[in-house]
């Protein structure tokens, strides 16, 4: 019986290909989330929403979309939007066919809303023309507004943009963000790009070699990771292996206070964001965390931000605007103070 819940529900979703193994995955995307999956190449991202289109087979769980039980229906019967990497446009069809493909497929009587689709996503110009005709990111719009002409239920988009150019996918990021906030059904976005992941997603479903490792707001999974392997994922940096205990902890010359290790006892591995590393003159105040000295071993001007390594035990990089760097006049060999405050730093348990 359906239920009032017009979201989508996954309880204890597995999968196989050959030797690996998805799942089991538990999840739900309430109608007014994006839910970003993020892993990296082949974690079983792309698995796990072919799964729940209905185009891979399961061999366990339970999928609910708006109040319904979708585990058994075939894909073109489950109203999912889907939208694939390479936008997989029909070549012998023009733009505006592409887009009214669905609904014609599934003979709705639905007015046509391809026009509609156009415009709002800045492709009517292109009605008449063949995908091949058409750049990466144009290909994409259309991959888009073809998936939301069935007036889904949910909308899958599996990395559509990581076959872009940098400004091109810049682009599309700022399009995905405004059109998924408009719409009220819930979405899943796969990728392994972690900026994308946070500047797109509500929630974040982290996942490793087939396994869901974490999963919730993607601001609080991103400040606190529960394990190595997510912190990784996320940007933070192996800072090394130690030991903890009594409220302390020391990685090489760096010894974290209680704000950092407190109920951490034994074999560590910290991590540190290296946008969040202060660096100073080498006389420097009391420090408000773990601090050393260190000479600069080198400066890579990268943009937009520089990255300063640290000759110290243990080896650190700082992330840094150019303007700070200009600031302090650093240059290779200067000795200065780094500061490693306890937001910036993050210990697991090791066995």
């Amino acid at each position: 019986m359906p239920t009032a819940d017009p979201g989508l529900s996954i309880s204890g979703l597995s999968a196989q290909a050959g030797s690996f193994t998805l799942g089991p995955v538990n999840l739900d995307i309430p109608p007014d989330r994006v839910l970003v999956v993020l892993g990296p190449s082949g974690a079983g991202k792309t698995m796990l929403l072919e799964t729940i289109a209905g185009l891979r087979p399961q061999r366990s769980g339970k999928i609910s979309l708006a109040g319904t039980d979708i585990t058994g229906l075939a894909p073109e019967w489950r109203r999912i939007g889907l939208v694939f990497q390479d936008a997989a446009l029909f070549p012998h069809l023009t733009v505006k066919d592409n887009i009214r493909f669905g609904p014609r497929a599934n003979r709705t009587t639905a007015p046509d809303r391809s026009g509609d689709l156009m415009r709002q996503l800045g492709i009517g110009h292109l009605a008449d023309r063949a995908p091949r005709s058409l750049s990466g990111g144009e290909r994409q719009r259309v991959a888009l507004a073809r998936a939301l002409a069935i007036q889904p239920r949910l909308l899958l988009l599996d990395e559509p943009l990581s076959a872009l150019d940098q400004p091109t996918r810049e682009d599309m990021r700022s399009l995905l963000q405004r059109l998924l906030t408009q719409l009220e059904i819930p979405a899943a976005h796969v990728t392994h790009d972690r900026d994308e992941a946070l500047s797109i997603g509500d929630d974040l479903a982290v996942i490793v070699a087939g396994q869901l490792r974490q999963t919730g707001p993607a601001a609080k999974v991103a400040a606190e990771p529960a394990e190595p392997d997510v912190a990784r994922l996320l940007g933070w940096s192996p800072l090394g292996h130690g030991t903890a205990g009594g409220g302390t902890a020391r990685i090489g010359q760096l010894v974290f206070g209680d704000a950092v290790a407190a109920g951490v006892h034994g074999p560590v591995q910290a991590f540190y964001r290296p946008e969040d590393v202060q660096l100073g003159p080498a006389t420097p105040a009391e420090p408000t965390g773990a601090s050393l000295t260190a000479h600069v071993e080198r400066i890579l001007h990268t943009r937009p931000l520089a990255r300063v390594s640290l000759d110290c035990d243990p080896p650190i990089a700082a992330l840094m605007l150019h303007r700070d760097i200009d600031r302090l006049r650093l240059t290779p060999g200067d000795l200065i103070q780094v500061n490693l405050p306890p937001y910036s730093l993050h210990v697991f348990q090791t066995r």
